[in-house]
């Protein structure tokens, strides 16, 4: 019977042991919780263990279907009809049995005829220049326009219809702009994003005059001038009045 409780004894481990057992266990279970758990339930990451094999990105799964747009940031149904019609979008479409596939979207219908303008400046040193055309919105203009020397500019428009809070504001748009080096030409083609005024305004910041050319073709009514502050509206040149197509030999190319 002694024997017996002798052996039961030493298999019980000390308190001591037990005590170390639990430290042990408690730290373990810490390592983890820090290391693994949080990372990925929870996307806290102290140690960096979750962001080096990919728990924090499990964190970021929350199962729930995606939310549709709100009222807020909707596009209503009517604009986004409008910009359809705004903007060359070319996509093929093969008909059954048609000789050739229709390419739809490859042009934007104008309510009437374009415009032609040519003109020639001089900027005076230090003399700022802006010209801009009246557009509706999808209108587009071609344009070239070249200096005797760079020149600062910003290709930019003011749309007849300001955003809220905007009203009554010199509220515009940038679209180009070159401060830094300047500039001595620019050619493209441009499509007016809304209804308004768009153009350029170019600065001459030499102590020479600077010569600029600009030549346009494009879907406006007509053309603001803003020089030394003083706005006029400018008519475009008729290319529709002249008495007849310039006498130009034919060149025959290869």
């Amino acid at each position: 019977m002694t024997t017996t409780q002798t052996t039961v004894q030493q298999n019980v481990p000390s308190v001591r042991s037990l005590m170390i057992a639990t430290a042990v266990a408690l730290l373990t279970a810490a390592v983890i919780l820090v290391a693994f758990v949080l990372p990925a339930e929870y996307g806290i990451d102290p140690l960096g263990t979750g962001r080096a094999v990919g728990l924090t990105d499990l964190s970021k799964v929350t199962g729930e279907p995606a939310k549709p747009a709100s009222a807020e940031h909707a596009v209503p149904a009517a604009q986004t009809a409008e910009s359809a019609k705004t903007i060359i979008n070319p996509v093929l479409v093969t008909l059954p049995g048609a000789d050739a596939p229709t390419v739809k979207d490859t042009f934007i219908a104008q309510r009437d005829r374009f415009q032609f303008d040519s003109r020639e400046i001089t900027l005076e040193p230090s003399e700022g220049l802006e010209i801009k055309y009246n557009m509706k919105k999808g209108a587009g203009l071609v344009y070239s326009w070249t200096t005797s020397a760079p020149v600062f500019f910003e290709f930019h428009g003011e749309p007849d219809v300001k955003p809220a809070g905007k009203q009554g504001t010199d509220y515009y748009e940038s679209y180009e702009l070159d401060d830094k080096k300047g500039r001595d030409q620019s050619h493209g083609t441009f499509v007016a994003p809304s209804t308004g005024i768009h153009g350029w305004f170019w600065e001459n910041k030499s102590d020479k005059p600077v010569k600029l050319k600009l030549v346009s073709a494009g879907f406006y009514d007509w053309i603001m001038q803003n020089r030394k502050n003083k706005h006029t509206a400018l008519k475009p040149m008729d290319a529709y009045a002249l008495q007849g197509h310039p006498a130009v030999p034919d060149e025959v190319m290869r």
